[in-house]
């Protein structure tokens, strides 16, 4: 169930490293950052928020549920994008104080990425394998009809 594996990837990510700053190949007291420090576990969040819609997509095939997901998924995936990925090549200080100074992705980056894409493909085949709603005639309806 990829819902589930994204979502446990994100929350995962939360405390591995994202980001890491090598000088040489030395990573400096300080020098990395976890995925909670750079965007205030705001992954974590969502990647608990997506458990319970999981069930409600995949178990009990619910479409709001499903939609859910992948709104969820798609915050996930811009969190990831436009606040995580442009800050993982800024040495920052150590750049001004070490020449060799060179910032990269950590493993969390990786997981984070992952679990993000996960949940996004997972919501949206929850999404397209739950039924439409269905129009309900009412009694009185149908004898209108006939």
């Amino acid at each position: 169930m990829p819902i589930v594996a994204g979502a446990l990837l994100l929350i995962v990510a939360e405390f591995v490293t994202v980001r890491e700053v090598v000088v040489v190949t030395v990573v400096p007291p300080g020098a990395s950052d976890s995925g909670g420090s750079l965007h205030l576990y705001a992954l974590g969040v969502l990647g608990l928020a997506m458990l319970p819609m999981a069930f409600g997509a995949v178990v009990r095939r619910a479409r709001p549920a499903a939609i859910a997901l992948v709104v969820l998924a798609l915050v996930a995936g811009a969190i990831v994008l436009f606040v995580d990925r442009p800050g993982l090549d800024d040495a920052g200080i150590y750049a001004r104080t070490y020449d060799e100074a060179q910032a990269q992705p950590a493993v969390g980056f990786y997981l984070e990425s992952l679990g993000a894409a996960l949940a996004l493909v997972g919501g949206v085949a929850a999404l397209l394998l739950t039924p439409s709603p269905e129009r309900r005639v009412t009694p009185r309806a149908r004898s209108r009809t006939t």
